[in-house]
């Protein structure tokens, strides 16, 4: 598992560094209510990421199921936040809602596939 748990950690950063990217694009291209919701919601992004590393790491060890109902619990916590974010934060900080969801949405969506990628692995490895 812990050859697995540091290949996700890896795999982790990709999201990160997309949304990295598209902020350094950004910074010539985009108006600053846009950039500042791009920059929100990567952050958030990235978060979140490490809050789930977190709690794998201190699952390790434990059945394959505690390691999915993991995963399930990071996905509603995770919409739950962005639901949050556009909402309450919204009317402090002026940013892009359309910017902020696509830059949470991108980083939600590869962590997915890292996410149901490193159960799966797990469960075979339980087989």
């Amino acid at each position: 598992m812990d050859k697995k748990y540091k290949v996700a950690v890896t795999l982790s950063f990709i999201p990160a560094l997309i949304n990295i990217a598209v902020l350094v694009y950004g910074l010539s291209k985009f108006t600053e209510p846009q950039l500042t919701g791009y920059l929100i919601g990567t952050i958030l992004a990235i978060v979140l990421s490490i809050i789930w590393l977190i709690q794998v790491k201190s699952a390790a060890g434990s059945h394959a199921i505690k390691l999915f109902k993991i995963t399930l619990k990071g996905f509603l916590i995770k919409f739950v936040v962005f639901i949050i974010f556009i909402t309450g934060i919204y009317y402090y900080v002026d940013f892009s809602r359309k910017f902020f969801a696509a830059s949470f949405f991108l980083a939600l969506f590869i962590d997915a596939v890292i996410e149901l990628w490193f159960y799966s692995s797990i469960n075979k490895e339980a087989k």
